[in-house]
Order: structure tokens, then sequence, then C-alpha cells
């Protein structure tokens, strides 16, 4: 079918909004089949970088802890034309974060470390605050910490300088003040994750990369990941990082960080498909991996918040997923999973312009268009206004919603439908409200726009 972008006033005369899918997932997800999925389809979406001279990505799907596709698109080091592999090595930026996470909950299960203790109790060269903090807190970022690289750049030392695990143990130790009361309110803070790196070290006398690579990295078989806390190692199939300059890609690569935690792994795709599988096989030191891997955080005003252990909680199109995003040097990547599926999709990418996000959702409403199509297919049918005098037709075409006036001008085409909520869809600045009856089945929709207030479209 042909599709054209329609102007807004078209939009609203001639089309309807995104039909929103019900809420999180259910207890009994559809298992998704994937046959449909040739490498083709991969191919076409990451086409843009199948050439010799331009950064790209490695991406890695994986199903019930087993590797459905593994790919590198693009290079990894323009200076000598190597190509981006499955095997090749790239600095993760924030998706780190778990794995230091994962590190606090093993001192906490070997009796090490006491999650709700004060935190000076382990690393004295904090400030005393008026109310202490606790490990669990710089966990979950709900510990109200100052960030550590704002703070590094308000200082004018930023992330040019090489600064040292001391020297930003200093700049924290002189902070005063919380940005609010510990436990109380959420904020993403790196300064938590680096004191990590610390609490390893102090309580177990190992680096942060020697202690995973004993409880995590050897047992899963993650050869090819290290926290690359010293400048002068080598690392075989490093990826180099690129900006975007008016002569093409320019070199955007800082050998100089040693500080860890809050980012600094090097992994590749097929070590991260092993982590990945981990949540299927437990093969690491950690009890209950899966368990206290995907549990939310919480605060004294919240239950639970959309984060935990290192990892975002979150709804993609109805799917519960977990994950995280990394952005460090031109280094872009993602981590996009959905448990219930088991079905998690990885993108790493080495140029600072690249969404590795955007094409995680490409992939996932690939490998899930038959599992879309069956949440979404209630959606689909006729339905009219009578204040109006007009017909859509909800239309669903590989796992997508459209909305198109059934006696429009085949040329004006139709819209996406967006879902953002429970039976709620969005498309520009217009929202859609789907209703149902006493069965539970859909009934009318309710079209919402600023200028025009709610208009409602009944089933046929």
């Amino acid at each position: 079918m042909k599709r054209v972008v329609l102007s807004f006033v078209t939009l609203f005369m001639l089309s309807a909004m995104n039909p929103v899918l019900s809420g999180a997932t259910d207890g009994n997800p559809v298992r998704p089949d994937y046959s449909h999925v040739s490498e083709t389809d991969l191919d076409s979406i990451f086409f843009a970088f199948n050439r010799p001279d331009t950064p790209g990505c490695a991406v890695g799907v994986v199903c019930n802890g087993e590797q459905i596709f593994a790919k590198g698109y693009g290079i990894a080091n323009l200076d000598y034309g190597i190509p981006i592999r499955p095997d090749s090595r790239f600095m993760i930026a924030s998706i780190s974060k778990q794995f230091a996470a994962a590190a606090l909950m093993m001192m906490a299960q070997e009796g090490l470390l006491d999650l709700e203790e004060d935190l000076r109790t382990y690393i004295p060269e904090l400030p005393v605050f008026e109310k202490p903090i606790n490990a669990r807190q710089i966990i979950h970022h709900t510990s109200g910490l100052r960030d550590i690289y704002d703070l590094l750049a308000l200082a004018d030392i930023g992330l040019d300088n090489t600064t040292t695990n001391e020297d930003a143990l200093v700049m924290l130790g002189r902070q005063q003040r919380l940005n609010f009361e510990p436990g109380s309110d959420f904020l993403y803070s790196n300064s938590g994750y680096f004191l990590m790196s610390v609490l390893v070290k102090n309580l177990t006398g190992m680096t942060l990369r020697e202690y995973t690579h004993k409880h995590f990295f050897e047992p899963i078989g993650m050869h090819s990941t290290h926290w690359h806390d010293d400048t002068s190692m080598i690392v075989p199939d490093r990826v180099i990082s690129y900006r975007p300059t008016s002569r093409g890609p320019g070199q955007f690569y800082r050998g100089n960080m040693e500080r860890v935690g809050a980012r600094g792994l090097f992994t590749t795709i097929e070590d991260f498909i092993l982590w990945d599988a981990n949540f299927i096989e437990n093969r690491s030191h950690l009890e209950n991996f899966t368990e206290v891997m995907s549990r939310p955080g919480f605060t004294t005003r919240r239950d639970s918040i959309n984060y935990g252990t290192g990892m975002r909680h979150g709804v993609y199109r109805d799917l519960v997923t977990l994950g995280h995003g990394g952005s460090y040097m031109g280094f872009r990547t993602n981590y996009f999973r959905f448990p219930d599926l088991q079905l998690a999709i990885i993108v790493f990418c080495n140029q600072s312009d690249i969404s590795p996000a955007a094409y995680s959702r490409q992939v996932a409403d690939l490998y899930l268009r038959k599992v879309f199509t069956e949440k979404f297919g209630e959606y689909a049918g006729e339905y009219q206004s009578g204040s109006l005098g007009v017909t859509f037709s909800v239309i669903l075409e590989d796992g997508d919603l459209y909305l198109k006036r059934s006696d429009g001008d085949p040329e004006d085409g139709q819209r996406r439908l967006v879902w953002s909520a429970k039976d709620r869809f969005r498309v520009d600045n217009l929202s859609i409200r789907f209703e149902r009856d006493d069965n539970d089945q859909i009934q009318r929709f309710t079209l919402e726009a600023p200028r025009t207030g709610t208009i409602t479209f009944n089933r046929e």
C-alpha cells in the first residue's frame, strides 16, 4: 500500500490516530515464531553501514538463551579498514552498570557488604551527610549523590583530562550536600556506580575487573570481556569510536579513562549474548541471578521505580522490557530485553550520531511481527463518527496498526498508530483511546485534538 505523510489538517479530517494497546504483558504471553525473519531482513535495516568507509554497528539477537543472529556492519577501525564483527570489542558505556551492580549483589551474598549500612563504613573518605547513604541506594540511583562527571565538568577538568580514582573520590568527598534525602527520590547518577569500584576494592582486596572476572566472566565464558581500568592495556580487536565532521568520520576516542563502574566495560556481541543467556541458565556465582538482576528499585515514596540493579524497566508496545542504553565518546549502545518472551536485541555502534535504540526497536518489530499481529488484531475494523459523517478504517499490517479514512482518496495514504499505554495510541499531537464494553470487546475509540476536544468513533 502507498503511504504518504499527511498534513495536520488532512490527518485530522481524513485519518485517525494511533490505537493504544492493552497494558503490560499478561501471564500467558504469546510465544514468538521467528521463522519469517531472514538475514536479508536484518541487512535491510543496517544497509546504511554496508560500506568500507563508515563506522557502524554490531548486532546480536538472543532467544531462550540461544544466539539466533550475530553480525557486524561497517568499520571498527577506519585507519586500517578493519570491519566490525560479532567478536569486535566495544566499550559499551552505561550498559556497563548492570555488571557493577551484579558485583555488589555478589558481595552481599558473600556477607561482605550490607546493602543497608552507611556507605562511610566501607568508604570513610565520603563526607558525613545529614542522613547516610547506603549501597542499595547507589545501585538504584536513589542516593541523591551529585553526578561525578558533571562535577568534573564544573571544575573545568572535563573528560579529556586523565583523572584517577583518587581524584574522583576527593571530588566527591568535598560535597557537603545531596540532591535530596537519600532513598526519597530517583535521580540518575554516575557517582554511585563509580563508588562501586571503590567498594569492591576496599571489601575484597580485588579490583572490579578481577572480582567480576572471578564470579561472572570466567564461569559464564565471557573471555573477551573486561573492565578497562588500565589505559596501557592492549585490547585485541578493539573498536575505535568516531563522530561526524565536515570531512567525514573523525576519531572520537579517549584512551585516558581509568574510572570504571559507571562505564568502562569492554565486551563483544558474542560475549554479551552469553550474559543474556545467563538469565535462562545461571552459570555465574550469584545465586538467583535472574530474580536479583530483574528486581526493580524503590523509594520511600514509591513501592517500585522503573530502574533497578543497573537496568531500566519499561514497556514497549505493550510488552515488558528490561535493558539499558549507553553513550560515551563516539560509542552508542543498547540492550533491549523482553523477559516474558526470552528475546533480547543487542546493538553496539561506534559513531556518535547513530541511534542504537532506534535500530533495536526496528529489529524487535521485525522479530515480534507475529506477536504484535496477534496482540493488536482486536483493534482492526471500521469506526464511524456521526458528528463528522465519516468512517475510518483501523488496518492491521505486518504487526502495525494504521488509520485511514474508508471513503477517502487512496492517494491520501494512512497513518501508523503508535502505542503509548493500555488501549491508547498517538500520532503527531493527536491521541486515540479505545474503549471496551462489558465483555472486554473494543466498542469505540475517541480521538482527542488540541483544538477540537474529543470526538467519538463507534465501531461498525
